[in-house]
């Protein structure tokens, strides 16, 4: 019935007919109706239990994929893990190829053995990593004796040695290490050993094994001294002196001499210890040991020194240790070598005088040429072999025509040799001394030993020329000194510094020793006007005046106005009429230059003192006294109007710029007509800007076009003080966009009916007429009214006040006084501190 069923459907059915037959233990009738329900795994998984492994391996070839086998193999290997049947699991494993899954369910199971046994036949490369894997292991947990087997099969019996060593199991660490080290491993684990137990125990069991001398040898060879010095002490005290040796020679190495010194003398070798200091250049130390040890080595250590010092081309040092060693015979080979005839002679002489014939012999012979070419040293043996011999003259020719710069640069040398030359000239040739003493000058002043070149004059009294090289090194204390002691040349020295000073532009020092004159032209050239004036107030006011006339002068023709006028303020204005088209051309350029409030204040303080000083004397500069009166007027309301914008008085500084119209022609007048014009439209006397305004525009058409200044309109300052018969200005003071804006304004303004085109006017106190506000003489009945310092503008009657401290007397109204004192507390016209007058 069932296989007449459709595949599926019969299916579930074949399963249960063979577990029907397992049951029964027809396996392979079980196995048929697994395959015939497509559930091979069943088949296999029958077989594995009833351990057919051989009919489970056939089944799962035959109907199930590899990655099919293998996760059925090994779930099923699992399985068995877990149940304690290694060799089943172990089976299942390598059945489907899983070698490290077994291998790896051994080790967990600590079945190191199986593990081996696997590792070796799948994982031949990994055997030795394995072994010393699985002896850590043992090792950390105390199965030293099989952590042993598996360190000496990967071949790591060192590792076994450490581990006996570290548990303190020295025999067994000994016993590996002679099997598989040999006698020298043996050794060492004895070595540590004894340094384990230490002192006469580690000796004795070193004795014990027969290896006092090589562990005492390793301890050395470690650098571990003090349980070297211990071993030897205890157990082999005849090898004390070799120990200390090589702890002497340790001690060197490391740089710590006095030590090892005496590790030297313990071992009784003060001769290294000598040598050691001999090294180190420690002169002083290795004589000390060689005196107190060695008295033999005394003269090798001065010896050592005396190479030492040749080296150094330190001849004479060299000479005293050969000396003292007993040994000049070197001395006189030293200097013979170094061409130094005159000192080999002289030891020859003083030691071994046998032997002067022969060096006198040997040096005829250089100097003939069967020697060695000509040298310094060979020179200066020659000239003083002549100098011994009496041929004085002979000696110094030879100092001056053959020591020179060609054969030597030894500048020390030379100096030497020509010194000499001078003293035999003096000592013996006279009649030479001062053709000499010029020659060897000449010569050390090429040097720069002008100090020696004077000194070699002065030797001859030749103080003149001596003065002379002191002033060429500029060595002037020197020079001053010898100019005291030889009075008739101090003149001569005072001249020289004065040409010194001079050329070297030391004005300051020109002036202290009392050239002023000079001092003060040299400051000028420089620039250094502060000290021009500070040196010139000391000189008298006539030279306070003469440079600051140069120096605003200079100032002046550098275009630099300001500063010229501030010159002259602060330093004074000398009355001397040459002097006057200065100031008038410094007050034009500053009048009639941009508007700078400071420039006006400099000018200001200028023409005050000159007209303070005209008015000492008025009737001398009468003429000129009138001009520069005006001029300092017209700087004064110019500081005024400034000081009164500032502070927002419109109105006062419209009455200030209108007051400066009185002055057209001082001022140029298209800058008087705008600065007034625009002070008066910004005070709202609209009138007033509008005639002022209009004005500057007819007198702008007339700079352009010159010959129609002629029929410029005048009619609005017919009855004023203001000026209209002036000369143009050259240029235009504001650019001529500011000229159109101009021009529309007083358009714009002449179009508006409820603004008078005309100036503003006051009723004259005398007359009652009438008159322009601004004058200060009424047209009508010619009153003359006094002018408001402050303002410019007349004063009313009942309101004057007189400016105090002013000479001669001037005025100002009331009420624009005390407004100005009130704010700045001081006088507008005189700077000077005052109080409001009420």
């Amino acid at each position: 019935i069932v296989e007449a069923q459709d595949p599926r459907t019969a299916a579930p059915f074949f399963k249960r007919i063979a577990r029907h037959y397992e049951n029964a233990r027809a396996y392979e009738e079980a196995e048929k109706y697994y395959l015939r329900a497509n559930t091979p795994g069943d088949a296999v998984e029958m077989y594995t239990r009833v351990d057919r492994w051989e009919s489970a391996h056939k089944v799962a070839v035959g109907y199930m994929t590899d990655q099919e086998a293998a996760i059925l193999y090994t779930k099923r290997a699992r399985e068995l893990e877990a149940q304690g049947k290694y060799r089943e699991a172990e089976k299942m494993y390598l059945t489907v190829k899983e070698h490290d899954l077994a291998i790896n369910m051994y080790k967990k199971n600590r079945k190191y053995d199986q593990m081996i046994r696997l590792v070796s036949t799948f994982r031949k490369d990994l055997l030795n990593e394995t072994h010393l894997h699985l002896a850590q292991q043992l090792e950390a947990d105390g199965n030293m004796k099989e952590a042993e087997k598996h360190y000496l099969e990967a071949k790591d019996w060192k590792s076994v040695v450490q581990m006996y060593r570290a548990a303190e199991l020295w025999d067994d660490a000994i016993r590996i290490a002679r099997s598989h080290g040999g006698a020298n491993a043996s050794k060492q684990v004895a070595y540590a050993w004894a340094v384990a137990l230490g002192g006469e125990q580690g000796a004795a069991l070193l004795s014990k094994f027969g290896l006092v001398e090589q562990a005492i040898d390793y301890a050395m060879e470690s650098g571990a001294f003090p349980h070297a010095f211990e071993l030897t002490r205890a157990s082999m005290k005849q090898k004390l002196p070799e120990v200390h040796l090589k702890f002497a020679m340790y001690l060197e190495d490391e740089g710590r001499f006095k030590e090892a010194e005496e590790e030297f003398i313990q071992a009784d070798k003060p001769k290294e210890a000598i040598d050691m200091y001999v090294h180190q250049q420690d002169w002083g130390a290795a004589m000390r040991v060689a005196e107190a040890y060695d008295p033999s080595s005394v003269s090798d250590v001065q010896m050592a020194q005396a190479r030492m010092f040749i080296e150094r081309k330190e001849h004479q040092k060299a000479e005293q240790m050969f000396v003292k060693a007993k040994r000049p015979e070197l001395a006189i080979k030293m200097f013979k070598d170094a061409r130094m005839w005159e000192d080999a002679i002289r030891v020859a002489e003083d030691y071994l005088p046998s032997k002067v014939q022969e060096i006198h012999l040997e040096l005829a012979a250089s100097m003939a040429g069967q020697g060695a070419a000509v040298t310094a040293e060979s020179v200066v043996a020659r000239y003083k072999l002549l100098e011994r011999q009496g041929a004085y003259s002979q000696a110094i020719d030879v100092c001056l025509l053959e020591m020179n710069r060609e054969l030597t640069a030894d500048m020390g040398l030379l100096e030497k040799a020509w010194e000499d030359a001078v003293t035999m000239a003096m000592d013996h040739c006279r009649a030479r001394s001062t053709e000499v003493v010029s020659t060897v000058a000449g010569r050390l002043i090429e040097l720069g030993r002008h100090a020696a070149a004077a000194e070699a004059y002065i030797g001859i009294d030749a103080f003149k020329e001596a003065i002379e090289v002191y002033a060429q090194a500029d060595m002037w204390d020197k020079a001053k000194a010898l100019g005291q002691q030889q009075p008739q040349l101090a003149g001569m020295v005072e001249q020289l510094y004065t040409r010194h000073l001079e050329a070297t532009g030391q004005a300051g020092a020109l002036a202290e020793t009392g050239n002023a004159d000079v001092a003060l032209e040299m400051y000028a050239r420089q620039g250094e006007w502060e000290k021009v004036h500070t040196l010139a107030q000391e000189q008298g006011p006539d030279v306070v005046a003469r440079y600051a006339f140069t120096h605003a002068k200079q100032e002046a023709q550098r275009h630099k106005y300001k500063a010229a006028a501030a010159v002259f303020a602060k330093w004074g204005t000398p009355t001397n009429p040459a002097n006057f088209q200065l100031y008038k051309h410094i007050a034009n350029e500053i009048l009639g230059g941009e508007p700078d409030p400071q420039a006006d204040v400099e000018l200001k303080g200028m023409l005050a003192r000159l007209v303070t000083q005209m008015n000492a004397t008025p009737e001398v500069y009468r003429a000129d006294l009138v001009t520069f009166s005006k001029l300092l007027e017209v700087a004064h309301f110019n500081v005024l109007k400034a000081k009164a914008r500032s502070e927002g008085w419109n109105d006062l500084a419209a009455k200030m710029a209108t007051s400066l119209l009185r002055y057209v022609g001082d001022v140029p007048a298209d800058k008087a007509f705008f600065e007034a014009g625009i002070a008066c439209k910004e005070a709202g006397a609209l009138n007033m800007a509008f005639v002022f305004l209009n004005r500057y525009l007819d007198l702008g058409e007339a700079m352009e076009d010159p010959d129609a200044s002629n029929i410029i309109e005048n009619s609005d300052f017919v009855n004023t003080d203001i000026p209209y018969d002036f000369v143009l200005p050259d240029k235009h003071h504001i650019s001529e966009q500011q000229r159109e804006e101009v021009r529309d304004w007083v358009l714009a303004l002449s179009m508006d009916q409820q603004v008078e085109q005309s100036l503003s006017m006051r009723t004259c106190g005398t007359c009652g007429h009438e008159t322009y506000e601004g004058a200060l003489v009424c047209h009508n009945c010619k009153t003359q009214s006094d002018m408001c310092m402050v303002t410019g503008y007349p004063i009313p009657l009942g309101e004057r006040t007189v400016i105090k401290g002013s000479d001669p007397p001037v005025f100002a109204r009331k009420e624009d006084w005390n407004r100005f004192v009130h704010r700045f507390g001081v006088c507008p016209w005189t700077n000077t501190a005052q109080a409001p007058s009420y």
